[in-house]
């Protein structure tokens, strides 16, 4: 009851809305930025429409896009929506619609999973709770939260780089490498130390920018640092436009007044509903638990996956990998060799390749087709080697499972060949 009082003592504190401001109008021209992205590069048709099967999130097989232009209408909106939250016009409404926007094109298909629209869902989202008209007071616990959604990422980003991968180089060594050829600073960029650098520079960045940005001394140096981080990312990595939104999300970490250029005179924000002091601690548990739900999950999460998803583990592994899938009519004994390239995209069976749950969906989507042929009782197997972090092909899946016999939401310690 003592922590109750205390958060509702902090949380109704009147504060200036000022900086929430600046994030809503950062984050819609972002959105119509990625929207723009999307239907100028055909993404759209050549990943969605075009795609004869998808890969589906548990819980989730019903979203199904739409036609081409029920699919750009969809993301036209979500760009108008964009345009509302940059100037203001029924700011939550827009935020809301883009929120919704993104989820429903998110989950059409688990192949195209990004860290940063994941992120963009929950930071519309955000926006779609509270204030954030600068003419206007909040209450602290807008600012609390937005603070937390932000330094969430961050923390969770420099746990997950706690790895002996990690630790080692292993990736980093590999992807720096794969920019020797760059002109003038390919060298500099190839060289182990600079990849070394980068490894454990971003364990410290990852870790210490939170509370950095939270003092008031340190935060102009720790903001110039978020800068020249996300500014490298960047440059190295095509992560769309992830660096940009971070730098934009960051801010919110000044002072709640520090768009404002001259002081005025704000009306009180209307009367504290103790009832939000429930909705964030429910939305910071989510928070806090989705990305840790790893670690009673048996085996590397790299290697297997589980747990990989929703838990800000960005750009901490390489894999390679090639899969085929062999059908075995079990009454008639005839055999079928599958490959995957068939039907699916070059990035769906990539991307499939060192995913078992894909794997797994993939072949009692083969069980459902073959159910007309033969005998109609397939057993599916598959042959899947995966390279991790620059490692030699290995045996990913125990090629003697019958995957359709396996419920898509069971865990893969049974038929996941064990990380080499």
């Amino acid at each position: 009851m003592a922590l109750l009082n205390r958060l509702s003592k902090r949380w109704s504190h009147p504060v200036d809305l000022a900086s929430l401001h600046f994030v809503r109008v950062g984050v819609g021209a972002l959105v119509m930025v990625e929207v723009f992205r999307f239907l100028a590069s055909g993404w759209v048709d050549t990943a969605l429409v075009q795609t004869a099967f998808h890969f589906k999130y548990a819980g989730f097989g019903w979203v199904d896009p739409l036609g081409s232009t029920g699919m750009w209408c969809v993301l036209c909106i979500v760009g108008i929506a964009g345009l509302g939250m940059v100037t203001s016009i029924q700011p939550k409404l827009c935020a809301a619609l883009c929120m919704l926007g993104f989820s429903y094109v998110f989950l059409i298909d688990k192949t195209h999973y990004l860290n940063h629209i994941y992120f963009l869902i929950w930071v519309c989202g955000l926006l779609a709770v509270v204030d954030s008209n600068q003419k206007q007071q909040g209450r602290m616990w807008m600012l609390d939260l937005a603070r937390f959604q932000v330094g969430i990422v961050y923390v969770f980003g420099g746990i997950a780089k706690l790895n002996t991968d990690w630790l080692s180089g292993r990736p980093m060594l590999q992807w720096m490498d794969g920019r020797a050829d760059w002109p003038w600073v390919g060298n500099f960029l190839s060289w182990d130390p600079f990849a070394y650098a980068l490894s454990w520079g971003g364990i410290a960045f990852d870790l210490l920018i939170v509370p950095a940005l939270m003092a008031r001394r340190t935060r102009p140096f720790a903001f110039a640092a978020v800068v020249v981080f996300h500014s490298l990312n960047a440059i190295l990595f095509k992560i769309g436009i992830f660096p940009m939104m971070m730098v934009v999300v960051s801010t919110i970490f000044f002072a709640p007044d520090w768009w404002r250029r001259t002081a005025v005179s704000i009306p009180e924000p209307p009367r504290f509903n103790r009832m939000w002091i429930g909705v964030v601690l429910l939305w910071m548990t989510i928070h806090v638990t989705v990305p840790l739900r790893h670690f009673w999950t048996p085996g590397d999460v790299a290697w297997s996956e589980e747990g990989h998803r929703f838990s800000w583990r960005m750009k901490l592994r390489s894999k390679v990998g090639r899969v085929v899938f062999h059908a075995l009519d079990r009454k008639r004994g005839t055999h079928k060799v599958i490959d995957p390239l068939a039907e699916l995209t070059a990035v769906q069976t990539r991307k499939m390749a060192t995913r078992p749950d894909m794997i797994l969906q993939y072949a009692h989507h083969l069980r459902d087709g073959l159910a007309t042929e033969g005998s109609g009782d397939w057993a599916v197997h598959v042959d899947s080697k995966v390279g991790l972090n620059g490692r030699p092909l290995q045996t990913f899946i125990q090629p003697s499972v019958d995957l359709a016999g396996i419920e898509c939401s069971a865990s893969g310690v049974d038929w996941i060949m064990p990380r080499p």
